[in-house]
C-alpha cells in the first residue's frame, strides 16, 4: 500500500501526447469492480481487481483504490495504485494487506491522461463493494512496540531521534507510518519509511508540528502487511524542556595546560550532531557578545584545540544544541594556558594521512603522519584526534628518532545507513593537519545478469559489498515487489573474506509485459541499496538489446604499482559498432580503469581491459563499476589492491612554506612519498623554471623507512611581483607548487624596465619608449644609461635622467634603413639592467610599372579582343589598342563570355628569391567612346599561364577622355599569396575583360602596366 500523491505528479511527465482540446474532453467512465465480491469473507492479503477503462479521448496513465471503514470513506484505512511502471498495460489488480479483522469498503478511479493544459481527468469512483476481514493469513505473527522514545516525549525542530521497536519473528522489514492525525487516514499528511530491515531507524522534522503519531508494522517475505502497533505520540516544539547544561571535565577548575590540549565534558541527553558549542574568554563573566574564542557546531563531547590560543588565564563553558535551540551555557572552568614544550626549529608536522581514507560496515582504517624532516633525538610526540563521533583514535603516536612516519591504529569506526564524513587531526608543535575520513555501509548493490527475461526463466542475481565481508559475513535481505513472478532467496550471506555472492532468481510466466523492483539491505546497518529493475517478458517476445550482464576481475587483488585484468560481458553479441561500455574504478581519485571506457567489438559478448593499481601504503578497496544498455542493478566488482615495496617510489606531495616573501629571502619545501623509501633511500628531483630568480637543490635525499625530507628554496631580489613554479619528480609522479616573490618595499630604487611604444618600426623611422623605475626618482634625479645592441639600425641617447620625484621618462629610438628585418636589444641601466627587444623592419620595394612584351584575343564575345593594334596597349605612348563594337551581348558581368577579352603578358617581372609579394598593382590607361551602357574593363590574374585566374576587379564607369585606372595595389595580392616564380613570364598573364550593357561601345586601351610590391626575405 503506498499513497498516490507524489506519483500522479509524475505521470503528468511520463506521457507525452499531442495537445487535445481539453474543454472538449469528459471525464473517462469509473472502473468496474470485479473481485472480491461484496460480501465475501477473507484471509489477508486480499486481491483486488476492476475492469480495464478504455477512452478514445486519451491512455490510462493509472488507476487509484481505497479501503475504507465505512462507505462514506472518511476514515480510508488503506490506499494504493497501479501505473506503467507496474505494467503495460496499467494493471487492474493490487493486493491489501494489514488490516484488522472486521469490514471494509473498497473502490477504484482512474486516471487518464488527455495532454494539453489540462494533462489529465480522474474518472468518477467505481461502485463501493465491501468485504469482511477474518485472518491475517501469511502475515507476520506478531507486532512490534515500539520502545522509544516515551509516549508524549517533546523534540525541539532540526532535533533527530532515534526510534525502536521489538523484533517480530517471520519479518523481512518494517514499514514506519507518521502522520499528523491518529486515524492514519490516507494520504498522510506527513510520510511513511516504506522498507526498513533494522528495528530502529532514525527521525527529525525540520519545523514544529503539534502533534506527530507513528505506528510500525512488520511485513512478511511475500509483502503481506502485519497489524500495526500501538501508536506514539511525539510533539516538536521549540518549547520542549532542554537538559540541563553540560558538566566539564577538563581543563578542571585551576588547571594547566600546553597546546594542544582537549576539552571534554559529559555527554547531554539526546546528543546531536552537531551537538555542542566551546565559548573561551578572558574573564570569568563571559560579559560581551564574543570572547577570545567560540568554537561552534562539535560532533562529540569532547573537542581538541590545536592552536589560536596564547599562553595566559582563561575561562571555558559548553552549551548543548538541541536542533534550533540552545540549552544553557555550563559554570565556568578557569584554566591557565602555558608555553608547549619546545621542538626543534623548522620541524613541523607535513601531513596526516588516512589510508584508506574511505570505510565501510564499520572496519578499522589506520593513518600514517609524517614529520618535515627526521624527528630528533627522543623522537616526536604527535597528538590524533578525531571530530567524528563515529571514529576513535590513539591520543598520540611517536615518530621514532630519526624517522619521519608513524602509523596511526587503529582508527575505527561503526556502521552507518548512510555516507558520514568528518575530519581527523594531528598536531605537533605549532603544525597541525587533518584529513577527512568517509564511512559508507558495506552492501554496494544487487546486480542481475540480464535486465530482461521471458517470464518462466531463470537468471542470477549477485549482492556486491564495498569489500570483504568481515568475520561472521554480511547477511543481506532481499525483497521482491511481487515474489509470485520473482522470488530471490530472503536472505544472502556474503561469507568471511568474500566481496560477493551469487545466486539463481526463477521467475514466473507472464501475459504482458511486467516490471518486477527487488530492494537489498542490511539490518546490521539499516541500510537500503538502490532498488534493481528486471522485466519479465510474455512467451514470443522479441529478444531485448544487449546489456550489460557482468564484471569480472582476473585476480581479487593486486599489488599496488602493478598491472591485472578485468572482463566486462554483455548479455548478447554487440551491435554494428561495437558496444561502447562505461568502465571506472578509482582509488580515492586516482583512477585505475581505462580513460574513455572500453569497447566490445561488433558481433562478440565480452572485452578485457587492464587496470593499473597505484602504489599504496595499505590496503585499498576499489569498486570496479560498468554501466551498458538496460540496468539490471549496479554493476561491480572489488579489486583489493595490496601495499608493495616498490624500487623507486611516487611522489605523493610536495608543499613549500611559506608560499610567497619579498624576494632575496629564503624558504623550505618538504617532499613526500607515496611509500616510505627503500633500501638505500630514494631520491626526488627538484626544478625551478626560473633558476636565475628561485634556486633549489637538484634532488632531495629521502632515507630508507622515510616518506619526507626537507630543502632550502633561496631566491633573489625582483622589482615586480615575480611567481616561479618548483616541480618535484620521483617514481612515475610529478607534483608542483608556485612561489611568489614580491619587491622590497624599502630596496633602492632601480631601473624597473624598458618599454618601447611599439615592438617595432620600418627603417628610417623613430619610435617612442618609456623607462620605467621601481620608484620615484631621488633628489637629483636618476640617470640612466642606455645602449643598443646595433647602433647601425637603432640609436638610443648615451643616457636619460628621470627627474627626482618621478618614477618614469621616455626617450625616442631611432631607425636606419636595413636590408632585412633586423632584431635590435635596447639596455638600459640604472642599479639593475633591464631590456628591450625591438625589430627595425626593412622597407618595401617594387618592380616599378612593367609594360608587356606579348598579347593575345582571349575566347568570349566577338573573339577577337582588342582587334586594331593590340600591341598599342603595351607601351606608354599615344598609340592605342581598340576594340571596336565590343561584345555579343549587352552585359556588364566581368566573367560573361558574351563580352571580349584580351591577355598580356612576358612582362619581364624579376624579385629577389624569397622575398614576400606585399601587393600587385594594374594600370589601364583607358578610354571610351561614349559613357551611355557604363563602360568599364575588369582585369584577372593568373598565376599559371592562364589555366586559373583570380576573382576580377573592376574599373570604375570609363570618360571619353583617356584616363590611369589603377587596380589593386601595393597591398593588394588578389586574395592569393604569390611566389616569384608565379610572376615569370612563364606564368603571369593579365586578362582584360571589356563590359557595358551595349555592344556598340568601342573601348580604347593605351597602357596595360603591372607593378609589384615585395619585402625581400630576413
Amino acid at each position: 500500500m503506498t499513497s498516490p500523491r507524489t506519483t500522479l505528479g509524475a505521470l503528468l511527465l511520463a506521457f507525452g501526447m499531442s495537445a487535445i482540446d481539453a474543454a472538449a474532453q469528459t471525464p473517462p467512465p469509473a472502473p468496474n469492480l470485479v473481485a472480491p465480491s461484496s460480501g465475501a469473507a477473507l484471509v489477508q492479503p486480499i486481491s483486488l481487481q476492476w475492469s480495464a477503462v478504455v477512452d478514445p479521448d486519451g491512455p490510462i496513465g493509472s488507476y487509484v483504490w481505497q479501503v475504507a471503514t465505512s462507505s462514506g470513506f472518511a476514515v480510508v484505512t488503506a490506499s494504493g495504485f497501479t501505473d506503467t511502471r507496474n505494467g503495460d498495460p496499467v494493471p487492474t489488480q493490487d493486493r491489501v494487506s494489514g488490516l484488522p479483522n472486521g469490514t471494509y469498503f473498497w473502490r477504484v478511479k482512474a486516471t487518464q491522461m488527455v495532454g494539453g493544459t489540462v494533462g489529465s481527468l480522474d474518472s468518477a469512483w467505481s461502485a463501493v463493494r465491501s468485504f469482511t476481514v477474518t485472518g491475517l493469513g501469511p502475515a507476520p505473527g506478531g507486532t512490534p512496540t515500539i520502545t522509544s522514545p516515551a509516549g508524549g516525549s517533546q523534540f525541539h525542530a532540526n532535533e533527530t531521534f532515534k526510534i525502536t521497536w521489538t523484533a517480530v519473528p517471520g519479518a523481512q522489514y518494517y514499514v514506519l507510518e507518521a502522520d499528523d492525525e491518529p486515524s492514519f487516514s490516507y494520504p498522510f499528511t506527513l510520510s511513511t519509511s516504506p522498507m526498513e530491515f533494522a528495528n530502529s531507524v532514525g527521525a527529525g522534522w525540520g519545523n514544529e508540528i503539534p502533534a506527530i503519531y507513528y505506528r510500525v508494522r512488520a511485513v512478511s517475505v511475500d509483502n503481506v502487511r502485519g497489524l500495526p502497533s500501538a501508536v506514539l505520540t511525539i510533539k516538536v516544539t521549540n518549547a520542549a524542556p532542554v537538559p540541563a547544561a553540560p558538566t566539564p571535565l577538563s581543563p578542571s577548575n585551576g588547571a594547566a595546560v600546553s597546546l594542544p590540549f582537549t576539552f571534554d565534558w559529559t555527554d547531554t541527553a539526546n546528543p546531536q550532531i552537531p551537538g555542542y558549542d566551546i565559548d573561551v574568554d578572558d574573564e570569568p563573566t563571559f560579559s560581551g557578545a564574543f570572547g577570545v574564542l567560540l568554537v561552534q557546531n562539535i560532533s562529540r563531547s569532547d573537542y581538541t584545540l590545536v592552536s589560536d590560543l596564547p599562553p595566559g588565564t582563561y575561562y571555558w563553558r559548553v552549551r548543548a544544541l538541541h536542533g534550533y535551540v540552545s540549552g544553557p551555557w555550563s559554570a565556568g572552568q578557569k584554566f591557565t594556558v602555558v608555553a608547549p614544550p619546545p621542538t626543534p626549529a623548522g620541524l613541523g608536522l607535513f601531513w596526516l594521512l588516512v589510508q584508506p581514507s574511505s570505510v565501510s560496515g564499520g572496519a578499522p582504517t589506520q593513518g600514517r603522519v609524517s614529520l618535515t624532516a627526521p624527528a630528533p633525538p627522543g623522537g616526536a610526540v604527535v597528538r590524533i584526534i578525531s571530530d567524528l563521533p563515529h571514529s576513535e583514535v590513539p591520543q598520540t603516536v611517536v615518530v621514532p628518532e630519526g624517522k619521519t612516519d608513524a602509523i596511526v591504529s587503529p582508527i575505527t569506526s561503526v556502521p552507518v545507513p548512510g555516507a558520514v564524513i568528518g575530519n581527523l587531526r594531528a598536531a605537533y608543535g605549532t603544525t597541525w593537519q587533518q584529513n577527512s575520513l568517509g564511512l559508507w555501509p558495506i552492501l554496494f548493490s544487487l546486480s542481475l545478469d540480464k535486465p530482461a527475461i521471458v517470464g518462466g526463466g531463470s537468471l542470477v542475481g549477485t549482492v556486491t559489498l564495498q569489500r570483504a565481508a568481515p568475520a561472521g559475513g554480511v547477511e543481506v535481505t532481499l525483497v521482491s515487489s511481487d515474489t509470485s513472478l520473482v522470488r530471490p532467496p530472503a536472505k544472502v550471506t556474503v561469507v568471511e573474506g568474500a566481496t560477493a555472492a551469487s545466486f539463481t532468481i526463477p521467475t514466473g510466466a507472464v501475459t504482458r509485459t511486467t516490471p518486477i523492483t527487488i530492494n537489498t539491505g542490511t539490518a546490521s546497518e539499516n541500510y537500503r541499496a538502490p532498488e534493481t529493475w528486471l522485466t519479465l517478458l510474455p512467451a514470443g517476445s522479441p529478444a531485448p538489446a544487449p546489456s550489460l550482464s557482468t564484471v569480472t576481475l582476473q585476480a581479487a587483488s593486486v599489488l599496488g604499482g602493478h598491472t591485472t585484468t578485468g572482463t566486462i560481458t554483455l548479455t548478447a553479441p554487440a551491435p554494428a559498432g561495437g558496444a561502447s561500455v562505461w568502465v571506472n574504478g578509482s582509488m580515492e581519485g586516482q583512477v585505475v580503469t581505462p580513460a574513455g571506457g572500453v569497447t566490445v567489438p561488433a558481433g562478440s559478448t565480452s572485452a578485457s581491459f587492464t587496470m593499473t593499481a597505484p602504489q599504496v601504503n595499505a590496503t585499498y578497496w576499489v569498486m570496479i563499476q560498468a554501466s551498458y544498455g538496460g540496468e539490471a542493478g549496479m554493476h561491480g566488482a572489488v579489486l583489493r589492491i595490496d601495499p608493495d615495496q616498490p624500487a623507486d617510489p611516487d611522489l605523493f606531495a610536495m608543499g613549500i612554506d611559506p608560499t610567497s616573501l619579498i624576494g632575496g629571502g629564503s624558504l623550505k619545501g618538504t617532499v613526500g612519498l607515496t611509500t616510505p623509501a627503500p633500501a638505500g633511500g630514494a631520491t626526488v628531483f627538484l626544478t625551478s623554471t626560473d633558476p636565475a630568480t628561485v634556486q633549489v637543490p637538484a634532488s632531495v635525499q629521502i632515507a630508507a623507512g622515510n616518506s619526507t625530507n626537507s630543502f632550502t628554496i633561496a631566491t633573489r631580489r625582483v622589482t615586480n611581483m615575480t611567481s616561479v613554479e618548483v616541480i618535484g619528480q620521483a617514481g612515475s609522479a610529478t607534483k608542483s607548487t608556485w612561489i611568489t616573490l614580491f619587491a622590497d618595499p624599502n630596496a633602492p630604487v632601480t631601473l624597473n624596465a624598458v618599454t618601447p611604444s611599439v615592438s617595432g618600426t620600418t627603417g628610417g623611422n623613430t619610435l617612442s619608449a618609456t623607462l620605467f623605475l621601481t620608484g620615484n626618482a631621488p633628489t637629483g634625479g636618476a640617470t640612466v644609461t642606455l645602449s643598443s645592441s646595433n647602433p647601425a639600425a637603432a640609436q638610443v641617447p648615451a643616457s636619460v635622467t628621470v627627474p627626482a620625484g618621478q618614477g618614469f621618462q621616455g626617450f625616442t629610438i631611432t631607425t636606419s634603413a636595413v636590408s632585412a628585418d633586423t632584431a635590435v636589444t635596447i639596455t638600459g641601466t640604472y642599479g639593475a639592467s633591464q631590456t628591450a627587444a625591438i625589430t627595425v623592419l626593412a622597407g618595401a620595394s617594387n618592380t616599378g610599372l612593367r609594360s608587356p612584351t606579348a598579347n593575345a584575343a582571349d575566347s568570349g564575345g566577338d573573339g577577337n579582343g582588342f582587334e586594331r593594334n593590340p600591341a598599342n596597349a603595351q607601351g606608354d605612348d599615344s598609340a592605342v589598342a581598340v576594340d571596336t563594337d565590343s561584345g555579343t551581348a549587352a552585359d556588364m558581368s566581368c566573367t560573361s563570355t558574351a563580352r571580349d577579352k584580351h591577355r598580356f603578358f612576358n612582362y619581364g617581372i624579376t624579385v629577389p628569391a624569397g622575398a614576400t609579394v606585399q601587393g600587385i598593382e594594374v594600370r589601364l590607361d583607358a578610354r571610351a567612346d561614349s559613357t551611355s551602357g557604363s563602360p568599364r574593363m575588369c582585369v584577372e590574374l593568373s598565376w599559371d599561364g592562364g589555366v586559373s585566374w583570380t576573382a576580377p576587379q573592376v574599373t570604375a564607369t570609363l570618360s571619353t577622355s583617356m584616363s590611369s585606372k589603377t587596380l589593386g595595389g601595393a597591398a593588394n595580392t588578389w586574395g592569393r599569396a604569390w611566389t616569384a616564380s608565379d610572376l615569370s613570364d612563364a606564368r603571369f598573364r593579365i586578362r582584360i575583360t571589356n563590359v557595358a550593357n551595349s555592344t556598340a561601345r568601342d573601348f580604347t586601351l593605351d597602357w596595360a602596366a603591372v607593378r609589384v610590391t615585395y619585402k625581400s626575405g630576413s
